[in-house]
């Protein structure tokens, strides 16, 4: 899918609300273009033989996560080693919950956040 938006907020709100009712893995948003409109893509997730969940066998469960940083953390970010950089520490993170035994996760964007109110 492709979405379109006057802004990056618009099409975030749009992948947002994608996201509540299905399971998706989203691309980068393009920098604005001449009018300001971004474009950015999603992939949703199928599965094509659906299994039920089975306590006795163990379970896939994707889960979307945004981490907001304080000022100065990563400072090489969007950059590809950074981003690796993220991913192994959130995947370390996550192989510390108990019972979990495969962790994999990407970078999907990386945003500023507005400045702090004074």
């Amino acid at each position: 899918m492709r979405f379109d938006g006057p802004s990056p907020v618009e099409v975030d709100r749009l992948m947002a609300l994608l996201n509540s009712g299905a399971e998706i893995i989203s691309g980068m948003p393009s920098e604005p273009d001449d009018r300001g409109d971004v474009v950015r893509t999603a992939q949703v997730v199928t599965h094509p033989d659906p299994r039920p969940v089975s306590p006795e066998n163990g379970m896939s469960v994707t889960v979307q996560v945004v981490v907001e940083t304080e000022r100065g953390a990563f400072p090489h970010l969007p950059g590809a080693e950074a981003a690796q950089a993220v991913e192994e520490s959130v995947a370390e993170t996550l192989r510390a919950l108990p019972q979990v035994r495969q962790v994999s996760c990407r970078v999907v964007s990386v945003w500023g956040l507005p400045a702090p109110q004074e």
